[in-house]
């Protein structure tokens, strides 16, 4: 079992289950949703995630291309959604509040990363999503 919660702790959730391995997203809307070079993300089975309070706590913003974040409306922290389509739930990696056991994996859209940011480490990078999507 992993937990994850928002910063001040009004959005706690549970993964009862496997985390797939983590992808450092480089794309722009990722990095001015995170305020930070990237987003670290993980992936866990929709049937696995379960919310353990304030799910009314979270709002969510959507762009005109349909680009989605939410966050807790309290402190701002990201916080999971659901992947439209998919079984999948995609998890915010720095509000899981214990080791997942889970490592990066790769750096995706890598194309449109932070030119103040150098990638230093050997891991793959794509230029958009990936090999296996």
């Amino acid at each position: 079992m992993v937990s994850g919660s928002c910063l001040c702790g009004a959005v706690r959730y549970e993964i009862d289950g496997r985390i797939s391995p983590i992808a450092l997203c480089h794309c722009s809307k990722c990095r001015k949703a995170n305020g930070s070079a990237f987003h670290s993300g993980a992936l866990c089975r929709k049937t696995r995630f379960r919310w353990t309070s304030g799910e009314d706590a979270i709002t969510a913003y959507q762009t005109e291309s349909g680009y989605e974040t939410r966050f807790c409306r309290r402190c701002g922290s990201p916080v999971p959604m659901f992947v439209a389509d998919s079984q999948y739930a995609v998890l915010p990696a720095g509000a899981l509040d214990q080791d997942p056991g889970s490592r990066p994996l790769r750096h995706i859209f890598v194309g449109s990363k932070a030119p103040w940011f150098e990638i230093t480490d050997a891991l793959p990078q794509s230029e958009e999503h990936g090999p296996d999507r």
